[in-house]
């Protein structure tokens, strides 16, 4: 298998794994409320990467290093393409169904063009467009999405959610050019947790950290799953275009 076929392989099983997070936000939303799980999952992911690095690089910092000229662009990845993608998915989960939640989520690749022709001036193929088309129809037909103009509240933030994960392919994909994919998904849990915090105090109607490991454990999990989703991402953004 050559590089590029791994990378293909590696996004999609990062896309499907990253997937399934709406599941455990609907468990931890009875407990917890929508910015602290959404902080809590994204500090646990940043602590498995933290370690993930340390052990694999043998407590070596150099992995962590990277340009201050890139730090604006790692902190754009994070607070847009984390902070932003990680709150608004919850609040479209927990506020709409996750028929269109994902529905919304999966209109990234659409964003994703769009971006890069205004931002990279990257030409868009025809046969790019009709692959999207294609998709675009598959996903109807998939997810069947209703009641889009009902639940305006939660579809709105399912459509922040395919936008600002597009963010993250395009800024990622810039970046995975220049740094290995630990550095890119220890930064961007970092900064993106950090972005998601002050959320808390203003959009969570009460402030309780304190939970039983119960009420906690979908949000370990969450957090678990965004760490290999993101590192599988990552990974395969650096090998395929």
């Amino acid at each position: 298998m050559n590089d590029k076929m791994k990378g293909i392989v590696a996004v999609s099983v990062g896309s499907i794994l990253l997937g399934s997070i709406g599941i455990f936000v609907r468990y931890a939303g009875d407990a917890i409320e929508p910015m602290t799980q959404s902080f809590g999952r994204i500090f646990v992911a940043f602590i498995f990467i933290t370690l993930y690095n340390f052990f694999r690089y043998k407590g070596s910092t150099d992995i962590f290093k990277i340009k201050q000229k890139d730090l604006g662009l790692f902190a754009l990845n994070a607070l847009v393409g984390f902070s932003v993608m990680a709150s608004a998915f919850t609040l479209s989960a927990l506020n709409t169904s996750l028929t269109n939640t994902y529905f919304l989520l999966y209109t990234a690749p659409i964003w994703v063009v769009i971006m890069s022709y205004v931002f990279l001036k990257e030409k868009v193929q025809r046969s790019v467009a009709i692959a999207i088309a294609i998709s675009m129809i598959g996903l109807i037909l998939l997810f069947n999405p209703s009641d889009l103009n009902a639940n305006l509240f939660g579809n709105f933030f399912g459509l922040v959610t395919g936008i600002a994960f597009a963010t993250y392919f395009v800024i990622t994909g810039f970046l995975s050019k220049k740094y290995k994919s630990p550095t890119i998904t220890f930064w961007t849990q970092l900064i993106g947790s950090v972005g998601i915090f002050p959320l808390i105090f203003l959009f969570d109607s009460e402030v309780v950290f304190f939970h039983s490991l119960a009420e906690w454990l979908p949000v370990i999990g969450a957090g678990a799953v965004v760490f290999a989703g993101y590192a599988l991402l990552n990974y395969g953004l650096g090998r395929s275009e």
